[in-house]
């Protein structure tokens, strides 16, 4: 790895834009000092802990804390607090120091904003540089401790003008939109005079707040001043553009890679605490600047571009669905997934099932163990793409130096749907480069994708085994019947692959060949109620007891009439049709299209086990003899096309002949 060093980052919500600069921002000034990021990221808050959260932290659990040099944990976003404490008692074990942005906990380096002395500054701005005398104020929810604490900053500010505080020009708006739309109602409605400005506690209050007014006829900042605090994406393309103190990304990738240097070389303590200031932004809402059309327009045609490129990678996507839904396999997701790699900005993609989704599809695993397998490696500059390999934890963590040389973070995303995790995702990656929204597509894609063929997997494995089931019963049943004769023997199981054999040579689907070789063990069903002495006779059968014979066939449809399913339904036709003749002259007249190509492959396959085998009532024939009578009956007995089918596959019928002999 050379001078790199690896720092561990855990996040959620990656696809969020704030949080999405701040990565970039931390990626850009860790590549600065020499430091690689390997990057965890569900993109579920793990709030709700729901199913699909529950399988999404399983990430967390692939974590190698002592590759690392440090972690840093994105506690704001990671919104279930014993995740954060588990993740930051696990690095403090490992003796490598932890830095929690915008959280609070025991022996880490908590880093918070220092909203506080921005909001002092936007409030003497107000009345310094805009004299402003009646200020309102809306707080977050009432009795919260970042409310009470703002309220307090308000009113430590005034005081220090010597303004007097109004009680009635504090409000509360709950930190969201509608809320803060009443408090901004009730502000219109106090019988104090309106306020020169109205400060609120942060950005969604602010922007409700200049809407509304808007809506009530007042003109922002002309009327009433607004301002927010906090820097939320929305207030970039809001009208006017509202002043407001923002959470910096690159400051904020400065310090906290400053102060993980200083705690690497033993200059800093590793729970020492830092603020960093927020950048006070004075823009339209409070007069700074004035509407600046042009950059109004540029802010437009960015968001254009930005929402073209996602919705036609969104395309891209549909159509990557459509090509690997056609076969749902896994081996289809390998080879197109590569394909669909290139928009959001990646450097390289690796893609890992867990093993127990692995061992499903047959690939090749470390027994014993639960270690990923890659499905796929694929470097995206020149299209390589590995083989199917097992890894183990040990191997995917120790990051080769053409990892770094490729990119400067590893990304790491979980995949799954509810509670069933298939593995997970690695992306390489230049954080700068990257589409978060494309990726959030790709990944929902990949999970609906892999869903679909596991889900796949498992009904032919079940319908496997249902198939096995049916066809041991229904081979058991039909010798039943043949044992009603005991010169019949393997009769059954021959009959099935000379079916097989035929229906093969015929072109018959891979499905379709194993229905009708099941289907024909049952084509003498019917024959469980004809009379024993009948079947065995060993003399010429008189016409009364031939008549008694025919009737097996009716008998066996009738048995089969009401079973369910497309091997049922294929052993009814045979069993009524089976001893019909080309020529018409069969049991039931029927001829030649008129008969079913299963009837007629099943006919031809039954009556050269007949000629091969001993019987009551002969002696069994050659297979040479069987083929001249059966070549014989070519246009007359039997289809001229399946007697040729016969004809070019009869060392095969030879074969199946000397493997099952009575």
């Amino acid at each position: 790895m050379g001078e790199k060093k690896i720092i561990g980052v855990c996040v959620t919500s990656i696809h969020k834009i704030a949080v999405h600069r701040l990565l970039t921002a931390l990626g850009a000034e860790a590549e600065k000092h020499g430091y690689y990021l390997h990057i965890f990221a569900p993109f579920s808050d793990l709030y709700h802990r729901s199913k699909s959260d529950m399988a999404e932290q399983r990430i967390f659990e692939l974590i190698h804390f002592d590759r690392f040099c440090a972690l840093i944990l994105f506690s704001e976003v990671i919104k279930y607090e014993p995740i954060q404490e588990e993740l930051a008692k696990k690095g403090i074990e490992a003796g490598i120091p932890v830095l929690n942005i915008k959280g609070t906990l025991e022996y880490t380096c908590n880093i918070q904003y220092d909203a506080e002395s921005s909001l002092a500054d936007i409030i003497r701005h107000l009345i310094s540089c805009h004299h402003c005398k009646r200020i309102n104020f809306m707080a977050g929810a009432m009795g919260h401790p970042v409310s009470e604490r703002r309220i307090e900053i308000y009113r430590s500010v005034l005081k220090e003008n010597g303004y007097p505080v109004e009680e009635g020009r504090i409000g509360y708006g709950d930190f969201w939109r509608m809320p803060a739309r009443e408090a901004a109602k009730e502000f219109l409605a106090s019988d104090l005079p309106l306020p020169d400005a109205i400060v609120c506690a942060n950005d969604a209050m602010g922007i409700a707040v200049c809407d509304y007014l808007a809506e009530r006829g007042f003109h922002v900042p002309g009327d009433i001043i607004v301002t927010g605090l906090g820097g939320l994406q929305e207030r970039e393309y809001h009208l006017p553009l509202l002043t407001t103190a923002i959470y910096d990304p690159e400051e904020t990738g400065r310090v906290v890679i400053g102060q993980l240097d200083g705690m690497l070389r033993g200059e800093i303590p590793f729970d020492q605490d830092v603020a960093i200031p927020c950048k006070n932004v004075y823009t339209e809402s409070c007069g700074c600047e004035r509407h600046d059309k042009k950059k109004t327009d540029n802010r437009l045609v960015n968001l254009f571009s930005m929402t073209e490129l996602e919705r036609a990678y969104r395309h891209n996507t549909y159509e990557f669905t459509t090509y690997v839904n056609t076969e749902t396999t896994l081996q289809a997701l390998a080879k197109h997934f590569p394909d669909y790699v290139r928009e959001p900005g990646l450097a390289g993609v690796n893609l890992y099932l867990n093993a127990e989704f692995a061992a499903l599809a047959d690939l090749p695993v470390i027994s014993g163990s639960n270690a990923p397998v890659i499905l796929l490696k694929h470097i995206t500059e020149d299209g390589d793409s590995l083989p199917l390999l097992p890894r183990t934890l040990d191997e995917l963590w120790t990051l080769p130096e053409e990892t770094f040389d490729n990119a400067p973070q590893l990304l790491t995303i979980p995949l799954n749907i509810l509670d069933e995790f298939f593995g997970f995702l690695t992306l390489e990656y230049h954080g700068d480069k990257i589409l978060h929204e494309c990726l959030f597509e790709l990944v929902m894609t990949l999970n609906h994708l892999l869903d679909n063929i596991k889900k796949r997997m498992v009904l032919l494995l079940t319908n496997q085994q249902v198939n096995d089931v049916s066809e041991q019963t229904i081979q058991s049943l039909a010798e039943i019947v043949e044992a009603k004769s005991e010169f019949t023997g393997l009769h059954v199981k021959r009959v099935s692959e000379y079916t097989r054999i035929l229906a093969e040579a015929m072109g018959y689907s891979p499905d379709d060949v194993n229905t009708i070789r099941i289907a024909s063990m049952m084509h003498d069903i019917g024959k469980i109620n004809i009379p024993a002495e009948i079947l065995e006779k060993p003399g010429k059968l008189t016409p009364e007891e031939f008549d008694v014979i025919k009737t097996h066939i009716k008998e066996g449809e009738r048995l089969l009439r009401n079973a369910p399913g497309k091997i049922m339904e294929t052993a009814k036709t045979i069993a009524l049709e089976h001893h019909e003749k080309w020529d018409g002259t069969g049991y039931m007249g029927r001829k030649n299209w008129e008969i079913h190509l299963d009837s007629r492959i099943v006919a031809l396959a039954d009556v050269f086990d007949a000629l091969v085998s001993k019987r009551p009532y002969k002696k069994p024939f050659s297979d040479e003899k069987a083929r001249e009578i059966i070549v014989g009956d070519r246009g007359s007995h039997f289809d001229p096309d399946v007697v040729d089918a016969f004809v070019d596959t009869f060392d095969q019928f030879q074969e199946i002949h000397a493997k099952y002999p009575d």
